[in-house]
This record gives structure tokens, sequence and C-alpha cells, in this order.
């Protein structure tokens, strides 16, 4: 019985290694794109920093942050050092998905629900995702440290609520 069983042991086992010509194995599914969507201009005053907040984020005094009109946003110089720093916030709510989806690759920080530094055209940026809401904070002309963005990160986290 030993004897008949091995070939047939040995057929199915080389079978699975041996690919049919002419037949397409299958590619595995791709991951489901996000249909997540950023929605702007969902609180009134997007200043989730302070001035001393910012000074911290930005290593120098900065003139009082402003909460400027339609749409709204929060933006702030430092009022000392050439070139001077400068700092924005915006808060974007998501539908169709979670903050975290719309998180691009960059650096991870210990913030919120998940954040990451991400480096753009104009400076660096944290993305911070907690609860339904989607921050960024870009900088230009400085480059903070991970400790002085997690602070700042956690700072906007609190100021939300």
């Amino acid at each position: 019985m030993r004897a008949v069983l091995a070939p047939v042991v040995l057929l199915l086992v080389a079978g699975c290694a041996v690919s049919v010509p002419g037949r397409a194995v299958p590619e595995p599914a791709p991951a489901a794109p996000t249909t997540a969507v950023l929605v702007s201009d969902v609180l009134p005053d997007e200043c989730l920093l302070d001035a001393e907040g910012f000074a911290l984020l930005l290593e120098a005094p900065v003139a009082p942050p402003a909460n400027g009109g339609d749409p709204p946003s929060c933006a702030t110089a430092t009022t000392r050092g050439t070139p001077r720093g400068l700092a924005a916030i915006n808060v974007y709510g998501v539908r169709g998905g979670t903050p975290a989806d719309l998180l691009r690759s960059g650096r991870p920080l210990e913030v919120g629900d998940a954040a990451v530094v991400v480096d753009t055209a104009g400076g660096p940026t944290l993305q911070v995702a907690t609860g339904d809401r989607l921050v960024t904070i870009a900088v230009a002309d400085r480059e903070p440290d991970d400790a002085r963005w997690v602070e700042a990160g956690r700072r906007a986290v609190a100021a939300l609520g």
C-alpha cells in the first residue's frame, strides 16, 4: 500500500509547484482605495495654538496668531530672526473614512490617533488624525525637532476638546 501511495503523494506535491502553460495565475486583489474626502472650514476658529504654542514650535517669539476670515485659517510669524518663521494651522473634517486614512507618508509621531511629519514644498507639515478631524500644522523657514512637533500636536488636539 505504501508503494502505491508514494507516487500519488509525489504527484500531488509536484503538481502544486508546476504552472500550467496558458493559465493565468490570479493576482491578489488590490487594496480598496479609500473613499475618504477632506471637508474644509469645519471650525469657525482654527487657532488651536496660542502665541506660546507657536513660539515653542518656531523657537522664537511670534505675533499673536490671527484667525483669518473666510475661509477660516490660523497663521502667525516670528517677530525676530531672518528669515522669519511662519506657521499655519488648518482643521478638516473627513467624510467617507477616517482622518488616519488621509495621512500622507512621513515620519510617524505619537500624537492623537496617528500623526506624521511630511516634507512639502513650503516646508515641513505635521498631520494629526484625531477623532473625526485632521489637523495640519505647516511651518516655513524653520525645522522643528520631533519634541516640538509632538508638543504642538498635543496642544492642538487638547484645544479641539
